[in-house]
Order: C-alpha cells, then sequence, then structure tokens
C-alpha cells in the first residue's frame, strides 16, 4: 500500500553519489511528499528523466558519476527537460561551476548553504509553501 501511495508523488531525481547527503535529500524529498528517484547509472540519465515530465532535479555538481558541465546544458536544453527545476550545489570555491549552472536556470549554491537550508531549498524547488510554525 505504502508502495502505491509512493508511485502517486511526483519524482525527484537525486544525481548524488554521497550517501549523507542522499539519505538527507530523500527523506526531506519524501517528508515534501516527493518521491526521492535513485537513476540507473548505467542508462541514460537524461531520458530517464525526460520519462519523467513532473520531476525535479537535485544535482550534485561535483557528481563523478556523470560529466556535470556536458550534461548541465542538455538537461536544460532538451524540450523535454527544459522546464524542469533543479537545484544544485557544490563547493564554495567551485565559483565558475556555479555561475555555469546559474546561467542555465539551475538554482546553484555552496554546500553548506545546501545542508543548513534543505527543506527551504526544496521547497523552493518543489514550489511548495513553508509550514506555519
Amino acid at each position: 500500500m505504502a508502495e502505491e501511495l509512493e508511485d502517486l508523488l511526483r519524482p525527484v531525481y537525486l544525481l548524488i553519489s554521497e550517501d549523507f547527503f542522499l539519505e538527507k535529500v530523500a527523506a526531506a524529498a519524501r517528508a515534501l511528499e516527493r518521491k526521492p528517484v535513485v537513476p540507473d547509472w548505467d542508462q541514460d540519465v537524461l531520458e530517464q528523466i525526460a520519462a519523467d515530465p513532473d520531476a525535479e532535479v537535485v544535482i550534485d555538481l561535483e557528481l563523478d558519476r556523470l560529466e556535470v558541465p556536458g550534461f548541465l546544458p542538455l538537461l536544460r536544453t532538451d524540450p523535454r527537460t527544459k522546464e524542469i527545476p533543479v537545484l544544485g550545489y557544490c563547493s564554495h570555491n567551485l565559483t565558475d561551476l556555479i555561475d555555469q549552472a546559474q546561467g542555465l536556470g539551475v538554482e546553484a549554491v555552496v554546500r553548506s548553504t545546501f545542508a543548513a537550508n534543505l527543506v527551504r531549498l526544496l521547497q523552493e524547488l518543489f514550489r511548495t509553501e513553508p509550514e506555519a510554525d
């Protein structure tokens, strides 16, 4: 039953290789009523995301499983994925990578900001309203 309910949730693709961040983002996404999806790294990641037009993406801009500087332009220009909301994060010293991502319409932040403001950033990505205190 729980799996059936999860299948009704909007998918958020987690292009993250670090277990710590993967677990934190997946838990936060579930709490915000999204279905966390880790792509099959042996298949075309762009095609997997494109198959879910309602998807959202969280990407580690330093991901070693993808050539991110080449992948981001494909993700942002493919007609099937160009409107998909994308949140990226990386080390503070990679300003060129942050600038490139932001120039492509990706919400890109430094790793420390990502970690400290994860729920708020996901709410903004998912375009959900924060809960009242």
